[in-house]
């Protein structure tokens, strides 16, 4: 049998990764039901989101010049497996009555180390399998893994919780993450790694190239204006939202009652949005300029953020995911297309790492605070009698409700600035620029 390549085989990689992180967000699905269940409160979210996010930007720097220098195919499923022998650990744990939160972070923290190296290795590998007219389709399409998921995974765990349990889910994951890896070692993915110097490198010389080599990326940003510029964009944006996204959970079992099938239900609504805004961009280029149409799906989200913070019931809250998931996919999509067609592919994978760096740089901060601040500062206030607590609810609802809301208005003002900044209105033109020469000056200038 022929191995697929070129879009068929990317599209084939996408559906393995579709099954395999289904599987992971119904663990993640579970586990979350399990922590409120035994602790009702938030800053257990809050850690594990710390956790891994927090090892995701740390080890994300080196994730870039691995995924350059590696086969593709490493960098690939090595998530999938260290994510498949932590979910067999966890499984171990529960069976034995032995599971503890301090496992669980640590769990978060280890996922986040080789989630790190995920990311850019799609987005290389999609820029090596594809021509550049194919970037803004391809993107759509992978967008179904973050939304395809999101559509089936929750309401599948919120019903199965009670037949075959937490143990079960986690059976269903280690199978889908093992087709996953199957299917990233039958693909044909050209490879194009960084070419390393002939002879023997010394540890030292090693050491020198792998800085170089995380320096590159912030080095390459840097000099580029319109792309520092609309990666400060995703920098506030991403700041503003945090306070609201790490409490997401808690937010809808504390507005239904500890329900954890309408926390699958708007979970559910949040993979329609998506899976919507992929269909449509996967058959359908918006016309002109991708960073308009980046910004407008910016500003969608958070409006439909808005919408399910301020929401009481089940009904609005789903209209609420599903535009802020079919926004996302809009932002995402073009923003991806626009740094594929300017990074040469040869170094995308530090360039991205340096770019993913910069845009999440803030992010840990409202991940660390929300769940002591909702917990310690706001539930004592919206426990009582206020016009705050009677327009959001009382108790964490609203506590939650306040904070989502508060993050999203700051986000659309962001987004609505940065249609008045120049610079980021004319990113694109950077594409133009040859891939020729940018390549060359990384060759002949290795401390970039």
């Amino acid at each position: 049998m022929t191995r697929p390549s070129g879009l068929k085989g990317f599209a084939t990689i996408t559906m393995g990764q579709v099954a395999s992180i289904t599987g992971t967000a119904m663990t993640q699905f579970g586990l979350s039901y399990w922590v409120w269940q035994e602790f009702g409160r938030a800053t257990p979210f809050s850690i594990m989101s710390i956790l891994f996010f927090g090892a995701q930007v740390i080890f994300g720097l080196a994730a870039g010049s691995l995924v350059d220098r590696w086969p593709r195919k490493i960098s690939l499923i090595l998530p999938d497996i260290a994510s498949g022998v932590l979910t067999l650990i966890a499984l171990f744990l529960y069976t034995q009555n032995a599971l503890t939160l301090s496992f669980l972070y640590t769990m978060s923290f280890v996922n986040g180390i080789f989630s790190a190296l995920q990311w850019p290795a799609y987005s290389v590998t999609l820029a090596s399998m594809l021509k550049p007219d194919q970037y803004t389709k391809a993107n759509a399409l992978f967008s179904i893994t973050d939304f395809g998921p999101a559509l089936v995974a929750p309401i599948l765990a919120g019903g199965l919780l009670g037949t075959i349990g937490l143990e079960g889910i986690m059976v269903i994951d280690l199978a889908t993450l093992t087709l996953a890896v199957l299917i990233n070692l039958w693909v044909f993915i050209p490879d194009q790694r960084r070419k390393q110097s002939s002879g023997a490198m010394s540890s030292e010389e090693g050491t020198a190239s792998f800085w170089q080599d995380i320096l590159f990326g912030f080095k390459f940003i840097s000099q580029r204006k319109p792309l520092f510029m609309l990666l400060t964009v995703f920098l506030a944006t991403n700041f503003f939202s945090g306070f609201g996204n790490a409490l997401f959970s808690p937010y809808v079992l504390a507005r239904t009652n500890n329900n954890a099938l309408a926390l699958g239900t708007v979970e559910t609504f949040f993979g329609v949005g998506g899976l919507i805004g992929t269909l449509l961009l996967s058959l359908w280029v918006l016309p002109g300029r991708k960073v308009k149409a980046l910004l407008i799906g910016m500003i969608i989200s958070d409006l439909g953020f808005m919408l399910l913070g301020y929401s009481r019931l089940i009904s609005p809250m789903c209209i609420g995911a599903v535009l802020t998931s079919f926004g996302g996919v809009m932002a995402n999509t073009h923003s991806q297309a626009i740094w594929q067609s300017i990074v040469p592919v040869p170094i995308q994978g530090r360039v991205f790492s340096a770019r993913r760096f910069i845009a999440q740089a803030l992010s840990g901060i409202p991940m660390f605070l929300s769940g002591p601040l909702v917990d310690n500062l706001l539930v004592p206030y919206f426990n009582q009698e206020t016009m705050l607590s009677n327009l959001l609810g009382h108790g964490p609802a609203g506590a939650i409700s306040f904070l989502m809301l508060l993050g999203a208005i700051l986000s659309i003002a962001v987004s609505l600035l940065a249609f008045t900044n120049s610079s980021i209105m004319h990113v694109e033109d950077l594409a133009m620029v040859s891939s020729q020469a940018d390549s060359a000056q990384e060759t002949s200038s290795p401390l970039c």
